[in-house]
């Protein structure tokens, strides 16, 4: 069984380590990203900064937006996944339309665009001025194909004002033709999250 402080630190948004270099143009476009598309995309191998970029840029962001983050691990199936999301969700204060326990149980009856819909719901009437971004970071790390099924349904009905963004070592198995389509998804890429000379330069000045 996992321990509650385990499980706390699954939702726990990374602090942002101070001290590291500005990254001005990723760091531009990533905040504009946040508060402007339904879906953004963080996907490269381990050690291109993707959790460091996303905690940095998440304290930055208007105050009244409401963020919730949920590390995934490979012991995540999508009801063990949702139980997090919900726990991650709690501080915001949802007013749960269906109770926690029963989107639980319609996940464990397979009837997940009903579940994702009952979490658009909630996701709608809370409270957020500025909007809202939940973050799964560490995605590559679940295999539960239920998991992409429920987050692809999730996606079409997002309200406007919420953002989820995904950070992974690989392309998450996702329609993600039809937000390309529309222009409603960002992508950082190995390319775009790569250190550009002058910044490799800053790093060694640092070091």
């Amino acid at each position: 069984m996992q321990s509650a402080s385990l499980a706390r630190a699954k939702i726990q948004t990374p602090r942002f380590r101070s001290g590291l270099i500005e990254r001005s143009e990723l760091e531009e476009q990533l905040g504009e990203a946040l508060t402007s598309r339904r879906l953004v995309l963080l996907v490269a191998p381990a050690g291109y900064g993707k959790t460091a970029a996303l905690s940095r840029q998440l304290q930055r962001l208007p105050p009244g937006c409401a963020v919730a983050w949920l590390a995934a691990d490979e012991e995540d199936d999508l009801q063990r996944l949702l139980s997090h999301l919900i726990e991650a969700l709690e501080p915001l204060d949802p007013p749960w339309r269906l109770a926690p326990e029963a989107l639980l149980e319609r996940v464990a009856q397979g009837r997940l665009r009903e579940t994702a819909s009952a979490l658009v719901g909630t996701l709608e009437v809370t409270e957020a001025p500025a909007g809202g971004v939940i973050v799964l970071d560490d995605l590559h790390a679940v295999s539960d194909a239920r998991v992409f099924e429920f987050l692809n349904h999730l996606l079409e009905g997002l309200p406007q004002n919420w953002t989820l963004v995904i950070a992974s070592r690989v392309e998450p198995p996702l329609a993600l033709g039809r937000w390309r389509a529309r222009r409603e998804v960002a992508e950082f890429d190995e390319t775009t999250l790569s250190f550009s000379r002058r910044e490799v330069q800053a790093l060694w000045r640092h070091a």
